[in-house]
C-alpha cells in the first residue's frame, strides 16, 4: 500500500539525483531513473537510479516512517530483484523519517542463518536517520534535499526559523513550479513529525506569505481598503490571499497527481474554505482522484 509521503519523497529523489549521492557519499556520475517493471512483486519499489560511473551500479532509497516488522527482508528483496534486473551491484538505503517503535533494531545489516547456525544471508545496507541530523545540511546541500529540514534535528520553537530559510532558498528558485513542488513536500513531510494544527499554522504563515501571488492579493486588498479603512483592507487582503494562494497551490498539485479537474471539481473547489482547502492539500498525496479528493 503506497505511504501518504511516497509521492513527495520519490519526487525528491528524481528531482536531483546527484545531491542524494553526495549526501550518501556514494561516486557521481550521471543518473537516469530506471523502470525495472516488478510491480508483480510491488506495488511501491518499483524504480531505481542507475548511475553511470565506471563501472556503473543502481541505487536503491527506501523511506520509512512506521514500524514494519519485515521491513528489512522487504529491501533486501528489493536488492536481489534489481541486481538481477540490472545485471548492477545495487547500493540500498533505509531512510528513517522519524522515530518508531522498533526503529533501534534496524542497524544496517539483514542477515539469515540455517538450522546450524551457519550464516546464509548476509545483506549490509546503508540507514540514515534523519532526526539526528543538523538541519544544516539539508538547508545547505541540494534542492532535493531541503525539505528534509524541518524534520531533522530541530526543536518546535527552532523551526519557525528552519522553515523561513527553507522558503527563502525556494523564493530565490528560477523555476517556480519546481519551488511550489518542494513547499508541498516540505509540507507533507512535517506532518510526520510536528501536530496538523502546528504545521498548518507555521506553514500558512512561512509558505503562504512569503508567495509573491499572496503578497500581490495582499496588496489588492489594502489598495482597495484605503476607501474603507487600512485595517480593513489587510484583513480583506489577508483573506483573500490566503484562500487564493492556497486553491493555486491545491489545482497545481492535483493536475499533476490526478489529472485535469472537471467543471464541477471547479466549482467545488471555489466553495472551500481556507483551512477546507489546506486539508484538501495535505490529503492530495493519498488519494487516486478528484472524487475521492472531494468526498466527505
Amino acid at each position: 500500500m503506497p505511504k501518504p509521503f511516497d509521492a513527495s519523497t520519490k519526487f525528491l529523489i528524481e528531482l536531483a539525483p546527484e545531491d542524494w549521492l553526495r549526501f550518501l557519499k556514494l561516486p557521481i556520475g550521471p543518473t537516469e531513473i530506471v523502470e525495472t517493471d516488478l510491480s508483480t512483486v510491488t506495488a511501491a519499489g518499483d524504480r531505481i537510479l542507475r548511475v553511470n560511473t565506471v563501472p556503473p551500479y543502481g541505487l536503491h532509497v527506501e523511506f520509512q516512517a512506521g514500524p514494519d516488522p519485515e521491513l528489512e527482508e522487504r529491501i533486501w528483496e528489493y536488492n536481489v530483484l534489481y541486481t538481477r534486473r540490472l545485471k548492477l551491484p545495487v547500493e540500498s538505503t533505509l531512510v528513517l523519517l522519524r522515530p518508531f517503535g522498533g526503529h533501534k533494531k534496524l542497524q544496517g545489516r539483514f542477515q539469515v542463518r540455517g538450522v546450524s547456525g551457519r550464516l546464509i544471508h548476509d545483506f549490509p545496507y546503508n540507514r540514515v536517520r534523519i532526526w539526528e541530523l543538523p538541519p544544516e545540511i539539508f538547508l545547505e546541500g541540494g534542492s532535493g534535499l531541503l525539505p528534509l529540514a524541518p524534520v531533522a534535528n530541530v526543536s518546535q520553537a527552532e523551526l519557525p526559523e528552519v522553515v523561513r530559510a527553507v522558503n527563502e532558498r525556494l523564493d530565490r528558485s528560477e523555476k517556480p513550479s519546481e519551488a511550489e513542488q518542494l513547499r508541498t513536500a516540505t509540507f507533507v513531510l512535517m506532518g510526520l513529525k510536528y501536530p496538523k494544527e502546528f504545521v498548518e499554522k507555521l506553514m500558512s504563515r512561512n509558505v503562504l506569505e512569503l508567495s509573491s501571488t499572496y503578497q500581490a492579493l495582499i496588496q489588492e486588498g489594502l489598495n482597495k481598503g484605503l476607501e474603507q479603512g487600512l485595517e480593513q483592507g489587510l484583513e480583506q487582503g489577508q483573506a483573500l490571499g490566503a484562500v487564493t494562494e492556497a486553491r493555486h497551490l491545491l489545482f497545481r498539485l492535483g493536475r499533476k497527481r490526478l489529472g485535469e479537474p472537471s467543471a464541477r471539481v471547479l466549482r467545488e473547489v471555489d466553495l472551500r474554505s481556507r483551512e477546507q482547502l489546506e486539508a484538501l492539500i495535505e490529503r492530495c498525496f493519498e488519494v487516486e482522484s478528484w472524487s475521492e479528493l472531494l468526498a466527505e
